[in-house]
């Protein structure tokens, strides 16, 4: 999954009539290292003048009314 992938897939989700959007989070699980380069990407697109990137174990945006969140997929 890259960014691009992820704005196509949500940009589906709303746009669609049939989806009913109301208090709805998309919830992704990532392995490890696509986990951490989505964190950096989302973070250097709205920061990209900073230094200051610091991982997280969870990242959570909105877009366009929908929450989403990235966590990192559990290895068992």
């Amino acid at each position: 999954m890259n960014y691009e992938k992820l704005i196509e897939t949500i940009s589906a989700v709303i746009n669609s009539d049939e989806i009913y959007k109301k208090d709805l989070t998309l919830l992704y699980e990532l392995p490890e290292k696509l986990h951490k380069q989505m964190d950096e990407h989302l973070f250097y697109k709205a920061n990209p003048n900073s230094p200051d990137f610091v991982h997280r174990d969870e990242i959570e945006l909105e877009v366009g009314g929908i929450k989403v969140k990235f966590i990192k997929k559990v290895d068992e």
